[in-house]
């Protein structure tokens, strides 16, 4: 597949197709803004070049990212290329630090402040934990900063870690573990295809917790195939006996594959109750909804999701392949296959496939858009920034949804109201710029086997970096 249009991963498609009218919840789960639009071909230059659009802060996330999985899930909609081991995989680690010294030497960075490591996938527990620490420590020498000044987390299978791999992440510098758990109940995870049991479940959160983490997270599915309210009430607080900080519970979506599966699912009415339970239970526990859909422990709130979603939104250099990043006001996706990625790290180039930079509706939109799933939109950082109030910039938007009871207006901010965190994807694509209206979401599937026509040689990044 040979790159041609520059929208072609976020195709454009019917208002009906594209957004849900509340009050129907709309379930594209919105993750990557602004979207690639057009009408000019993206080029990777410009990411290089001075911005033509405010910058709204300068703290920086470097996420890697690994596309690879022992075995696929059912419900994944993310490209994923399945392997037997972390053999297959050998040379990775080296890939990923030879594109971000790409980044490094072109002096881009420096104005950058680093708050977080996160290491994503796929299954990124892939990674050997010498890649991992070799990893951080190319990152955290060039951005002089030491590993427990940052947040670092590695997200992982239960299967493919022990207590010993751990023991060798910790020892490296990680502080934060995420496990894709999703479920304390055997006859669900088989159902799900997840192959781990419940009490390695239960063993990998309870050896992290003795080996001293800052913070241990889990996922957790609800709106599974046959769960009730009362089932899924129960299964929350079987995740909070077990001592974590954190915890990202997702309403289970289910690929257009699992049929028969989806006809035993919860309907929506259910699965409102089941958000709302959840949300009750944990906020009267005393935890904080950072971000739809993720909880935590007040003094384990995660610095990479506050500078991914929270306006104002910082940067985001992925590293790996296909990894997105953000980075001064340019999205942009690396290419999805291994080979191909570090085939064309080996020719010397940047492995970027296609990307969009920013309009100026597109960064005053994005503050709103990805905000939103924060809950709080702070006006006058919105103001000082692009020079209007939200409220006036915004105001046939803002009116619909004050109205719906989605949000509330303060002189100080806008509030997601807690009728409205249900439907954060309907109110953020109630934000979107003209131009991204009717595009979806770039889910890895759409990219698999795409190359770009060309990739720009790093050697040309002295000659148009940023003095």
């Amino acid at each position: 597949m040979i790159v041609i249009k520059n929208n072609y991963f976020t195709p454009f498609v019917s208002d009906s197709e594209w957004k849900k009218q509340y009050p129907e919840v709309d379930r594209e789960y919105v993750w990557a803004y602004p979207l690639i639009h057009g009408p000019d071909t993206f080029s990777p230059e410009n990411i290089f070049k001075h911005a033509s659009t405010p910058i709204v802060s300068n703290d920086l996330v470097v996420y890697i990212h690994l596309p690879a999985c022992l075995f696929r899930c059912p419900m994944c909609p993310f490209y994923v290329e399945v392997i037997n081991s972390r053999d297959e995989i050998a040379g990775y680690a080296d890939n990923v630090i030879r594109e971000f010294s790409f980044y490094e030497q072109s002096g881009l960075l420096e104005q950058y402040k680093l708050k977080a490591i996160y290491f994503g996938g796929g299954t990124a527990s892939l990674f050997r934990s010498e890649d991992i620490r070799d990893i951080c420590k190319a990152i955290t020498d060039a951005l002089h900063c030491s590993m427990d000044s940052i947040e670092i987390t590695v997200e992982g299978h239960p299967i493919t870690v022990d207590y010993d791999y751990l023991s060798a992440i910790r020892e490296y510098g990680v502080n934060r573990v995420s496990f894709g758990i999703q479920s304390f109940d055997d006859d669900t995870l088989k159902k799900l295809g997840r192959r781990q049991t419940s009490q390695k479940n239960q063993s990998v959160l309870n050896d992290s917790m003795k080996l001293g983490f800052r913070t241990v997270s889990a996922d957790m599915l609800y709106r599974t195939p046959g769960q009730t309210l009362h089932g899924c009430v129960d299964q929350l607080n079987q995740f909070l006996d077990t001592g974590i900080q954190s915890l990202s519970a997702y309403s289970l979506e289910l690929s257009v594959r699992e049929g028969e599966l989806q006809k035993n699912q919860p309907d929506e009415e259910v699965d409102r109750q089941m958000f709302y339970a959840i949300n009750e239970t944990l906020e009267t526990a005393g935890w904080f909804h950072t971000a739809q859909p993720d909880y935590s422990k007040t003094e384990n709130i995660s610095k990479e999701t506050v500078v991914t979603w929270k306006a104002p939104q910082g940067q985001i250099l992925g590293l790996g392949a296909g990894a997105c990043s953000t980075i001064n006001a340019n999205v942009y996706f690396n290419v999805h296959n291994i080979e191909e990625y570090a085939n064309v790290l080996e020719a010397g180039c940047l492995p970027i496939l296609t990307g969009q930079k920013f309009t100026l509706d597109d960064a005053m939109s994005r503050y709103l858009v990805l905000g939103t799933r924060c809950f709080v939109l702070p006006r006058q950082d919105f103001k000082h920034h692009f020079g209007i109030d939200i409220v006036d910039r915004y105001a046939e938007e803002v009116e619909y949804l004050v109205q719906n009871g989605l949000i509330e207006m303060y002189p100080d901010h806008l509030q997601i109201t807690k009728q409205g965190k249900y439907y954060v994807d309907n109110i953020s694509k109630c934000f979107y710029s003209y131009d991204n209206k009717g595009h979806l979401q770039p889910w890895g599937e759409r990219m698999k086997g795409a190359v770009a026509t060309s990739y720009m040689e790093a050697s040309k990044i002295k000659e148009i970096c940023i003095k």
